[in-house]
């Protein structure tokens, strides 16, 4: 309300819609083109060190991504040689047992025979007794 009553002056060559504006930038105050033109110069500035740090920033991540990603093919490749390794030792432990069952069964039979083995010294003593007595040869 206070707007609508105040009057303007009237000043010939003027527009009324700048009035008063030129008291703040006349001669004697502060120029304009050596504010907006540092102002710029120290935005630009800015604008390009900041973009210079996000593009290094920007550069490091990519360099990381990308090592991280040969670090994860190298570790994928050394998996997969691993897991061969594990199964070629697998098979090789499976014939080790194959061959453990096939000893084992063996000294089995082999254990079965002994005591007849250890029964043949008497069992051959017993024969020659029986030859000498049969014969009436002794034999030494």
């Amino acid at each position: 309300m206070a707007e609508s009553m105040r009057k303007p002056e009237e000043t010939p060559g003027l527009d009324h819609a700048l009035e008063g504006f030129e008291k703040f930038f006349d001669e004697e105050g502060i120029p304009t083109t050596e504010i907006t033109v540092d102002a710029t110069r120290d935005g630009e500035y800015g604008m390009q060190v900041q973009l210079e740090k996000c593009l290094e920033r920007m550069t490091e991540l990519l360099s990381f991504s990308v090592d991280q990603r040969v670090e994860t093919a190298r570790m994928s490749t050394q998996l997969i040689e691993n897991q061969r390794q594990l199964i070629a030792t697998q098979q090789i432990l499976i014939r080790l047992m194959e061959r453990s069952i096939d000893l084992t069964r063996h000294i089995s039979s082999i254990e079965e025979k002994l005591p007849i083995l250890f029964e043949l010294p008497r069992t051959v003593e017993s024969i020659r007794q029986r030859l000498v007595q049969v014969e009436g040869i002794e034999v030494e």
